[in-house]
């Protein structure tokens, strides 16, 4: 995998800024340029802190797993996952503790664990985007994000509201490309990379 002069340098401002706030992003295997994020919301768990995005599927059938990291069986009532200011409203599905559920863009046809379909996020561009999980269906409500992530490019709608809600890092995004058909978190490392045809 060819590195561009953008994964280069960004691979370089993280190391500088984070090398005094907490672990450098590292590389996988393949050499993939990849971006270690903050991880769930902690605290108090309210409504939609059960949950982590864990993996997205690109392009128009995408799709969001939204994992149950908990002990504890959890709902998805009353959550919403955002593009942008496009938010779709999550079905009342009870998620067994450990287990992941995929919202489809599309149909869904081909995935496993579907709990909602047809999402109206738009489409989930391999190039760039962002999803959020929230608690509001106002995506700029301050308090109401427990959950992000953005790729390819920064800022975004959201980028802000993650950052000051300490979901995501200044200047960080997952890497990209225009050819990608999924993003995914390491759970060993945090660090999310992608996958090429």
């Amino acid at each position: 995998m060819k590195y561009t002069l953008t994964y280069i340098i960004l691979g370089f401002y993280l190391l500088i800024t984070t090398s005094c706030t907490g672990p450098s992003p590292t590389e996988n295997v393949a050499n993939a340029p990849s971006i270690s994020t903050p991880g769930p919301a902690k605290g108090s768990l309210g409504t939609g802190a059960y949950f982590a995005i864990n993996e997205v599927g690109l392009g128009a059938n995408g799709f969001v797993a939204l994992t149950n990291f908990t002990d504890q069986p959890a709902n998805l009532a009353g959550l919403y996952l955002c593009q942008g200011f496009n938010c779709f409203e999550l079905p009342d599905v009870t998620v067994a503790a450990g287990e992941t559920v995929r919202i489809a863009v599309g149909d869904g046809a081909g995935l496993e664990d579907v709990v909602a379909s047809h999402a109206t996020l738009g489409d989930l561009r391999p190039s760039d985007g962002e999803i959020a999980m929230l608690n509001s269906q106002n995506p700029k409500d301050p308090k109401a994000m427990f959950a992000y992530l953005q790729w390819g490019s920064t800022p975004h709608d959201l980028t802000q509201i993650a950052i000051d809600n300490g979901l995501w890092v200044q200047g960080g995004y997952g890497p990209s490309s225009d050819i990608a058909t999924r993003l995914f978190r390491v759970p060993e490392t945090g660090l999310w990379l992608f996958d090429e045809p």
